[in-house]
């Protein structure tokens, strides 16, 4: 079962390898992709960020009583 796990590997292997990118010649470039973002990246409100949540009692509160 080895052996027929070691042919597949290599026939995969070979057969990645083989292909038109290997054809081309070494003055051929391949495109490459173009930048579409912008950068840095503003999100909205990013000068103006949103106050902080503050909590709305002053006291502690007993979670570990029973009632």
């Amino acid at each position: 079962m080895t052996i027929f796990a070691v042919i597949a590997l290599v026939a995969v292997g070979y057969g990645n390898s083989s292909g038109a990118a290997g054809d081309a010649g070494p003055g051929d470039r391949l495109p490459r992709p173009q930048q579409t973002g912008v950068y840095p990246v503003h999100f909205p409100g990013w000068d103006k960020p949103a106050p902080r949540p503050t909590p709305t009692v002053s006291y502690p509160i007993p979670w570990d009583r029973s009632q």
